[in-house]
């Protein structure tokens, strides 16, 4: 099964028994689901306040919050490139309901785990479904008046 896997998976880490890779996967998109969640706001906010999002940009990209996760994600709103991070608003709800399941089944409380769901929740209920997880952005600027469409070319970009 690993040669299978290798052909597609960056890397492979065996951590435990059967089910385990599950669970942290659902904890890995929930911390990245999470940061999508916190830059969609944080776009939209700094655009209501006169802050663009080349600007916004300009102090995160190369400081101490820039990771891969966030230079795919701001492809999206930069460039729009909607290839740059393939991952649909549809899977990151429903592995955030997952999540979700997960934490009451444990007895944790999920406080962020569910303010993160609900931030897609919106986009995943009104969007069409190849809608990807940057794109969550355009989706929290349009429900707070604030419009973080890309354009590409000139052109405004659709979803």
């Amino acid at each position: 099964m690993k040669p299978v896997i290798e052909t597609w998976a960056g890397r492979i880490v065996h951590i435990g028994d059967t089910g385990d890779g599950h669970r942290m996967k659902l904890l890995n998109n929930f911390i990245s689901l999470g940061y999508a969640a916190i830059y969609s706001e944080a776009l939209a906010l700094a655009e209501k306040v006169g802050i663009s999002p080349p600007r916004f940009d300009s102090v995160i990209r190369n400081g101490r919050m820039d990771c891969g996760f966030y230079q795919t994600f701001m492809r999206w709103t930069l460039e729009g490139d909607r290839d740059a991070h393939k991952f649909t608003i549809a899977n990151a709800f429903k592995d955030l309901t997952y999540l979700e399941s997960m934490a009451g089944a444990a007895g944790i409380a999920n406080p962020l785990g569910n303010a993160t769901k609900n931030s897609f929740a919106g986009a995943h209920a009104t969007g069409p479904a190849e809608q990807f997880v940057p794109m969550l952005a355009t989706y929290i600027g349009k429900v707070n008046g604030v419009d973080l469409m890309p354009s590409k070319d000139g052109k405004k970009q659709t979803i």
